[in-house]
């Protein structure tokens, strides 16, 4: 049995480069024990705490933003492809065949086609909300998943803060 996640993440910007990319530099370097507590999810640490997480590739619109981030990340020893241009997730889906989770962190409107994306190419995907902007790109990705019986997550990242729980 695999026990590592490979990841790859499209859209670099304010949240992928700021929270995405952050948070795959921890898994990669802690595993995922140490975060289920705080999702209230202690129960799975034990059976969990053998999986790895391997970020494999970041794709961007621009060059300059993917360098970016790979030198930031890169610092903090990170090591990754770097894939740009205007459809980036289609070469990280070719050349990461076994990838299994594409996250999706590009502007709201650009969401749908990585996400149909790696849905047929057998890939899992979290995506930040929304995860389409009208319903018929929602219909289109939630047959794509079922078809593909793959997962669709959609970060609802402040569902666990504790200010809004409060």
């Amino acid at each position: 049995m695999n026990k590592t996640l490979t990841i790859a993440l499209v859209g670099a910007g304010m949240f992928g480069g700021d929270v995405h990319l952050r948070t795959y530099c921890q898994l990669e370097q802690y595993g995922l024990s140490p975060w289920l507590g705080r999702l209230g999810l202690e129960p799975l640490a034990r059976s969990l705490s053998d999986v790895d997480i391997e970020f494999v590739a970041l794709g961007t619109r621009t060059e300059s933003s993917a360098q970016t981030r790979k030198r930031e990340f890169g610092a903090l020893g990170m090591n990754f492809s770097l894939y740009h241009g205007e459809t980036p997730w289609l070469d990280i889906l070719h050349d990461f065949p076994e990838l299994d989770i594409l996250a999706v962190a590009t502007p709201d409107h650009l969401h749908t086609a990585p996400i149909i994306a790696a849905l047929e190419a057998g890939v899992h995907v979290v995506t930040e909300k929304p995860m389409a902007l009208d319903a018929s790109e929602a219909d289109a990705i939630i047959a794509a998943s079922e078809k593909a019986g793959r997962l669709v997550g959609v970060d609802m990242h402040k569902r666990y803060d504790p200010d809004h729980l409060r």
